[in-house]
């Protein structure tokens, strides 16, 4: 096991005492965006004792340099009861929730092929250096304002959500159609985040034949893709590494959504120069987890796979198969390096924990939440309702450390149906 993947497991199995053997099968029990409201500590459900706990950058960093003092202090306090009612806290570190100053920075703006820039307020997360000094900064004061000693892992993303990769095509209007590189740091090196490079191919863009009046060849089309997609895995070790500056010596969560683009798809991909789109865009979104994850493990020890969407729509149409193929098994890893034709059908769970086994990768995981766009979920989801039936047992089976179920809203008021006793029954069976 890689250093990362053992520093991340130690902070479940110290806690519980179970021996790496049972920690396979047997998660932590957490939930998503937790107030640790008083109220609800006092009706927690034995053996959840994990939340995730949001911190937005806007609120504690309205002005440049300036620490809203009001927020700070009820942070620090969300996160101390917690940990003081013997809650084990992942904080979120709020860098998809960038203030306005931070929007008008220089080189700030995300460029596409177009030259448009994204309609959801996303900020060049990957390439600004303007915006990279602003989040490493707010980082080192983050890390002041709640007890960073007693954390047991800390989110880091690009995306508006929060996760590893750029916009997806809700970020421009149009469906699976922007490349979001084509900005003055990642063409001409102009404002460039420090650990960055420009592209290689400058003012290429994707699905071109010919650069600067020559062919565009094969090789040079999987390079441009390899530096794109390595682009987000360095920004967040970057992010990474500021905390560790800060102090922090936990393990880092990194939010991934969807399952990447399959080895058999980004090969197709390269022989036409990216001329093409794959499902969920995740080739314009940089995301290849096969190739990406061996370098997050490289780059940023202690980094623990955040699976975003266990028992999501891929699953339920994966577990309709016959045979089904949503469920992850001891075999995953060598079928995903072999390219099996297989792995069009498996679900994004399964892809994504295969390809975090094989880079030596902790991993914990989340189910997508109601089945509506702006949560996660899709009309074709599960209700929430079986999605706390159905994903710990996908939990258990992909190996995941912890299973976190979004939302904790969702157990503490009406609006779904659930109650903490309709988890406690889950943490008991």
């Amino acid at each position: 096991m890689r250093l990362g993947a053992l520093v991340a497991l130690l902070w479940l199995l110290t806690a519980s005492g179970a021996p790496p053997a049972v920690a396979a099968t047997s998660p932590a029990w957490g939930v998503v965006d937790s107030t640790c409201a008083p109220d609800r500590l006092a009706r927690r459900v034995p053996g959840v004792d994990v939340a995730v706990v949001e911190a937005h950058w806007d609120r504690l960093e309205p002005v440049a340099g300036v620490v809203d003092t009001a927020y700070a202090a009820g942070l620090r306090d969300t996160v101390t009861r917690c940990l003081d009612a013997g809650v084990r806290v992942v904080l979120g570190s709020g860098l998809q929730y960038p203030p306005a100053w931070v929007r008008a920075l220089p080189g700030a703006a995300l460029r596409d092929q177009a030259r448009r820039s994204p309609t959801n307020g996303a900020v060049d997360t990957v390439f600004s250096g303007a915006v990279a000094v602003a989040g490493d900064a707010y980082l080192r004061r983050l890390m002041t304002v709640v007890p960073a000693a007693r954390l047991v892992g800390v989110r880091v993303g690009t995306s508006t959500a929060g996760e590893l990769g750029y916009p997806g095509p809700e970020a421009s209007g149009a469906a699976f159609d922007s490349w979001w590189a084509f900005g003055d740091a990642p063409q001409r090196g102009v404002g460039l985040a420090p650990g960055q490079s420009v592209s290689p191919l400058p003012g290429w863009v994707p699905g071109q034949p010919t650069w600067q009046g020559r062919a565009v060849s094969v090789e040079a089309a999987r390079a441009w893709f390899r530096w794109y997609s390595g682009a987000v895995v360095r920004a967040v070790a970057d992010r990474a590494a500021a905390l560790r500056a800060a102090g922090y010596r936990g393990p880092v969560h990194v939010p991934a959504a969807g399952r990447g683009v399959l080895p058999a798809d980004l090969e197709a991909a390269v022989q036409v120069r990216l001329a093409t789109a794959v499902r969920d865009g995740a080739l314009r979104r940089g995301l290849d987890y096969v190739g990406g994850f061996p370098a997050l493990a490289s780059a940023v020890p202690g980094a623990v796979v955040d699976i975003t969407g266990i028992d999501d729509a891929t699953a339920v149409r994966a577990r309709g198969l016959n045979p089904p193929a949503d469920r992850c098994t001891s075999g995953d890893a060598a079928a995903l390096l072999r390219g099996s034709a297989a792995l069009d059908t498996w679900p994004n769970q399964r892809v994504t924990a295969a390809a975090a086994h094989r880079a030596g990768l902790a991993l914990v995981g989340e189910n997508p939440g109601p089945p509506a766009p702006q949560t996660g979920g899709t009309d074709r989801s599960d209700s929430e309702r079986d999605q706390l039936r159905r994903a710990p047992g996908y939990a258990r089976a992909c190996g995941l450390a912890a299973f976190l179920f979004a939302f904790e809203d969702d157990l503490y008021t009406t609006r779904s149906g659930l109650t903490p006793g309709d988890y406690a029954a889950v943490v008991g069976g």
